[in-house]
């Protein structure tokens, strides 16, 4: 499926036929606190109704029966703190407060975009440093690209009650805590094709699905990320238990109704569409997937090879670690062995966090930050085994690793850059007692950054100094190549 919206109004339109879906804050993104804290900080303007009809219910702060507002959003040089918002009408006439003539809601962006919020809080950010956000529009501090409206969203920060999503703040049922805000679909006809997944067939496999968008899907029941209804069961197909996938099968219809498979490319003898590979029409894969022999290769994690496995390759939902063949992954043996599998986790994690504060991202940082923790723990419980070269020194290394790591928290960039420059001490200290594998990475670049006072490691000779991002990436001396 490919859709492209091209105007606000039918980006509202397709929240209500199901052909967008949000990309959800992953729950494991530890950032999630900063977002609450930010969003405690929006409102939304003021909203006064023209006299001579009750307001009804609201949708984004825009009254049901209001057919006509001042093009004017704010009215900020009022006095009355109630007259600096927005001013809605059921008639045609002129603002009372400045005088300018009505419009009709549908010629208003950003009455259009409210009412696309369905009921829901609008707030902006910049699609390219989502960190940042504001309760109006304007530019985005980082890189000056105007910020885009969405729709907030909320759900409990704590990844047991993530199927807790809620269209208004409050607290968890579950645990009590506060629900932390998240940026649900962008409203701006611009972003609307951004809103759409990569693979929207995938939903067609889901065992959970919402009723009023369907592209929204779970393998868990939970709530739908756009409009918060309760997401409902899917029933299984009954022609999908009548089918299978012949063993010289390499291509499938993309309609499931038609049951359609073929050794080679053509046109389904049924509907008449063009058959495409089954590794790309969802339900066949899915059902491909199903039919595998148990023994086929797969990939697994290296961190978590006993609870994430897929089909293809991909990263750990966990820890963010590229997957490996699970038929050439191998547990290790002894203490140096786990202790240099270790190593290479950590390595991995580090230099991912590296890419990230090099280009002035906080996403994800959390996450990579954490599992430097969980990696370095299983490394501290094996110092001490037979056949470990210096422990002592290891352990000190590995506990320092472990508190830096701690401090990074994805919430400030400026704080976590401080932080890396332990986690950098930590780390440099750790491959000096046990190098990372030589065949995955056989240059590791040592560099001083002379104004942060901190080193830090890379796999390439180009400079991409993490303390300063783009200010100053290529800022920095070669200190040593290990």
């Amino acid at each position: 499926m490919s859709m492209v919206r091209h105007d606000v109004e039918a980006v509202r339109r397709s929240f209500l036929d199901g052909t967008i879906l949000p990309r959800k804050v992953r729950n494991e993104d530890h950032s999630m606190s900063y977002v609450v804290e930010c969003m405690t900080l929006l409102s939304l303007s003021s909203v006064v109704v023209q006299q001579g009809a009750a307001p009804l219910k609201s949708a984004g702060g825009v009254p049901a029966d209001a057919n006509y507002a001042c093009p004017m959003e704010t009215h900020l040089d009022e006095a009355d703190a109630s007259r600096q918002g927005a001013y809605f009408s059921a008639q045609p006439g002129r603002c009372p407060w400045c005088g300018m003539e009505l419009k009709p809601l549908a010629e208003l962006p950003w009455a259009r975009i409210r009412k696309a919020a369905e009921g829901a809080d609008v707030a902006h950010t910049c699609p390219d440093h989502q960190h940042v956000f504001s309760k109006s529009g304007g530019e985005c501090p980082r890189c000056g690209r105007r910020l885009m409206p969405f729709k907030v969203m909320y759900t409990c920060p704590d990844p047991q009650h993530a199927g807790v999503i809620r269209a208004a703040s409050g607290n968890c049922p579950h645990c009590g805590r506060g629900l932390a805000a998240y940026r649900g679909v962008w409203l701006d006809e611009s972003m609307a094709d951004a809103n759409l997944p990569p693979t929207p067939g995938l939903a067609e496999a889901g065992a959970f699905r919402c009723p009023i968008h369907p592209l929204v899907h779970s393998a868990a029941p939970g709530a739908c990320t756009i409009c918060a209804r309760p997401l409902e069961g899917k029933a299984a197909e009954a022609s999908e238990q009548a089918v299978t996938i012949p063993a010289n099968a390499t291509y499938a219809c993309p309609m499931q109704e038609c049951g359609q498979f073929s050794d080679k490319p053509g046109a389904c003898p049924i509907c008449g569409m063009k058959l495409k590979p089954i590794e790309r029409v969802a339900w066949a894969k899915a059902m491909s997937d199903r039919q595998r022999p148990a023994d086929r290769p797969g990939y697994v994690c290296p961190m978590h090879a006993s609870q994430v496995a897929a089909s293809e390759p991909g990263a750990c939902s966990i820890c963010g670690m590229q997957l490996v063949h699970a038929a050439t992954f191998a547990w290790p043996k002894d203490a140096p062995e786990i202790v240099a599998a270790h190593v290479d986790y950590i390595t991995e994690h580090y230099l991912e966090l590296h890419a990230l504060l090099a280009a002035d991202r906080v996403a994800d940082v959390a996450r990579q930050a954490l599992a430097i923790v969980a990696a370095g723990d299983e490394l501290a419980r094996h110092v001490d085994d037979s056949g470990v070269v210096e422990p002592a020194m290891l352990r000190s290394a590995t506990e320092r690793l472990r508190t830096a790591a701690l401090k990074i928290r994805g919430t400030d960039l400026e704080q976590d850059r401080v932080a890396f420059v332990e986690l950098s001490a930590a780390v440099r200290a750790m491959i000096d007692l046990a190098r990372p594998s030589r065949q995955r990475w056989p240059k590791l670049y040592v560099y001083h950054c002379p104004m942060s006072k901190g080193d830090w490691i890379q796999t390439a000779q180009e400079k991409r100094n993490p303390y300063y991002g783009f200010k100053m990436l290529t800022c920095g001396e070669l200190k040593d190549v290990k």
